[in-house]
């Protein structure tokens, strides 16, 4: 047998052990703990299940791992909800454009850009506000 083949076969017999510690066995559980709450089983009777079965953990320990293995997977995009409104899909496209461009006020111009409610943003340069009088708002001209 070649060196990389022994090694591959090392590796696959490794993969196909249990793992070692409890958290990583819950890991590699999650994909079916995820179908089973998703079937509308919650995670207490998920755990008793298991418990029954011979994982020896915690209750407390068994929420905290799943929890974070569902943040994290959620956070790198695996995860994503089903319903997304359009705004949130403009304004990642937004966020992604300013990163392209680098911009370091992006976010700033971004949130301004999307304010909610009534925000007056004069248009007349401070100059002429000051040194002259406002034609458009004159009474005797119209």
């Amino acid at each position: 047998m070649s060196t990389q083949k022994h090694f591959r076969h090392c590796l696959e017999q490794l993969a196909a052990a249990p793992p070692k510690r409890r958290v990583a066995l819950i890991r590699s559980l999650l994909p079916a703990i995820e179908a089973a709450l998703a079937s509308g089983q919650n995670l207490k009777d998920i755990w008793e299940a298991l418990e029954t079965e011979g994982l020896q953990v915690r209750f407390h320990t068994f929420y905290m791992v799943v929890w974070r293995a569902r943040r994290k997977r959620s956070a790198t995009g695996g995860w994503v909800k089903q319903s997304r409104s359009s705004e949130a899909q403009v304004l990642q496209k937004t966020v992604v454009r300013a990163e392209e461009e680098k911009d370091p006020f992006a976010n700033l111009s971004r949130l301004e850009e999307n304010r909610p409610g009534f925000h007056w943003r004069g248009t007349q340069r401070v100059q002429r506000l000051v040194h002259e009088k406002e034609e458009a708002n004159d009474k005797n001209k119209q």
